[in-house]
């Protein structure tokens, strides 16, 4: 299965659907409220959560996500960038 993480949610007019952003940097896949694997509700995802997914190509958007669910914990740290702090102004005597 191919990891990515979720980068467009769509509610509007009854349908639902989004997009994944697979890791590696790799086209965005459209996937629908179908391919959602059991008990994954559409509603609890939330933009940049990560999941797994089984890429499937097809004639309309060049491919599509089947068997999206949440991605299993990674063994690797994740790494958060701090915001860099401003440096002291101090007013020069003259």
């Amino acid at each position: 299965m191919t990891r990515g993480s979720v980068t467009k949610l769509v509610t509007s007019f009854g349908s639902r659907w989004g997009r994944i952003q697979p890791e590696g940097g790799s086209r965005e896949v459209f996937f629908n409220v179908n391919a959602l694997d059991g008990a994954l509700d559409f509603l609890s995802l939330s933009l940049g959560q990560a999941v797994s997914f089984e890429e499937q190509a097809d004639h309309v958007n060049g491919s599509h996500a089947e068997h999206v669910s949440l991605a299993p914990a990674s063994a690797s740290p994740v790494v958060v960038a701090r915001r860099a702090e401003r440096p002291s102004t101090e007013e020069a005597t003259i």
